[in-house]
């Protein structure tokens, strides 16, 4: 669980999952330097076009974070050469990272479409499972997904997902639900399960890019409000505090020209 890995009031704050996100990184060959560069390594490019998230954007005053930003690079080569010498050991290799990072603005205008959270929220997935599908599906792998929003069917969404495939339910019940999809000599199984971030590490890891990864954004968001209202105490953005933040911002965004639906989110 990524949260057990990041105790913002903790002397450690960031750096523990700091360390294993960019350590495995590096298992997959990547060095990013600063945050942007981290994005483009996850196959993330919309934060090149944020200028209506002047929070968000990079400019002369706030550059891109350079990487790493509460470990050393001595405690991060430490770690890497640990995980290189662990992995090889165990005939373990990491091909790919990646992640979706969806900013507020067009996280809203994808729940005004399709009237669903949930809809928006498995679009990601599905985009993933595509990659997989297209890159390892004559290998037959198996994804396996944390259970979305508590739903247990997901055939319908996994035939759009490979239109063409054939998707056999293989099991649907209270503690996951299984499939696997054919379409000539390439075949996939997707299981969806609960709490499956304790029992697998590659779900683990996701959890931990995508933790790592909001917090590096929410600290840039932070910085920058921080600097136009320092009387406004900064918010990790989680529920009631969140509310809180937004109820002594929420007067102050028409002189700061900032449309509201592009700093929260609507659902």
């Amino acid at each position: 669980d990524s949260k057990k890995l990041h105790q913002s009031r903790s002397r450690t704050g960031l750096k523990n999952l700091e360390l294993g996100v960019l350590a495995f990184v590096g298992l997959a060959g990547h060095r990013p330097t600063c945050v942007s560069s981290l994005l483009d390594t996850l196959g993330e490019d919309t934060h090149h076009r944020l200028d209506a998230l002047p929070w968000y954007d990079a400019s002369d005053e706030s550059p891109w974070q350079p990487l790493p930003t509460s470990c050393t690079t001595g405690e991060l080569a430490v770690a890497r050469g640990m995980l290189v010498k662990a992995a090889t050991e165990a005939n373990v290799k990491l091909l790919d990272v990646g992640a979706a990072v969806v900013f507020e603005d067009r996280f809203n205008q994808m729940v005004a479409a399709t009237r669903s959270k949930a809809t928006t929220s498995f679009t990601f997935v599905a985009r993933h499972l595509d990659a997989i599908w297209q890159r390892f599906g004559a290998a037959h792998p198996l994804v396996v997904i944390d259970r979305q929003s508590g739903r247990r069917h997901y055939r319908e969404q996994l035939a759009l997902v490979v239109p063409n495939a054939q998707v056999t339910v293989l099991g649907e019940d209270d503690a996951g639900s299984a499939y696997k999809l054919t379409q000539g000599d390439r075949s996939m199984t997707v299981h969806f399960e609960v709490d499956a971030d304790a029992r697998h590490m590659p779900v683990a890891l996701a959890s931990m890019v995508s933790k790592y990864t909001r917090e590096l954004m929410m600290a840039r968001f932070q910085a920058w409000f921080a600097k136009r209202a320092p009387d406004v105490k900064r918010t990790a953005g989680y529920a009631s505090d969140a509310k809180r933040f937004w109820t002594e911002i929420e007067p102050r965004l028409s002189e700061w020209s900032i449309n509201p639906e592009a700093l929260r989110r609507i659902s």
